[in-house]
């Protein structure tokens, strides 16, 4: 099973456990919210590209709010299916939805203990197959040029659940900059290139003294 699939099945359980009002990592949204929001990027691509274009933010914004009314239980089944046939994105799911199903499902799982959106919980990190992990990895090794350009610090990435050698890092960032160092294994790594820094287990070191104060991430 891909880590799409993996990931969407468990996401979707606990999407179902946690009921509609439950917490999510995401800022002012409940579990119906995130449901919401998953459903509609795979069913109405149309909406979607309001997530990208601000001019069609606001049918973004109505297209979630229906969708958002359905019976949640539907919500959840649907996502649960993954994208209809007629979507192209069903064809490359591993590459387009592994990290964003993987994330989604720590914004329910870690956020629980809180009992409010947006706020972390003191849930651990889930231990992941080394299949699992090097597909994040992956996946990280796509996204650091793309949340890091810009950044006046030199990102170094450092994994930490494999032996070391010449795959086990990355950079981004400007290339004579003051370094930083993030260390943590391949999920968290990407938990915090998501932004996720009140729950991704990382390290965060200056190489440089006061890099970290210079790195920048983008939103993607």
């Amino acid at each position: 099973m891909t880590v799409a699939k993996a990931e969407r099945a468990k996401l979707a359980d606990l999407l179902a456990v946690s009921g509609p009002d439950a917490p999510t990592l995401c800022e002012g949204w409940t579990t119906r919210d995130l449901a919401a929001h998953l459903v509609v990027r795979e069913y109405r691509p149309d909406a979607a590209a309001g997530m990208f274009v601000p001019f069609l933010s606001g049918h973004l914004d109505s297209v979630q709010n229906t969708y958002g009314s359905k019976p949640y239980a539907e919500l959840v089944e649907m996502f649960r299916c993954g994208p209809p046939a007629w979507n192209p994105m069903r064809a490359g799911d591993n590459l387009v939805n592994a990290v964003e199903n993987f994330v989604h499902h720590e914004d329910v799982r870690r956020a629980a203990s809180t009992g409010e959106p947006g706020q972390a919980g003191d849930v651990e990190p889930r231990q992941l197959s080394e299949a699992h992990s090097n597909e994040l990895w992956a996946a990280a090794r796509r996204m650091v040029p793309l949340v890091c350009a810009g950044s006046p610090a030199r990102v170094i990435l450092q994994r930490t659940d494999v032996p070391g050698g010449e795959h086990s890092s990355l950079e981004g960032g400007s290339a004579g900059g003051p370094r930083a160092q993030v260390s943590g294994p391949a999920g968290e790594l990407v938990l915090w290139l998501l932004g996720r820094d009140d729950v991704a287990q990382v390290k965060i070191e200056d190489l440089t003294k006061g890099a970290q104060e210079k790195i920048k991430r983008r939103t993607i």
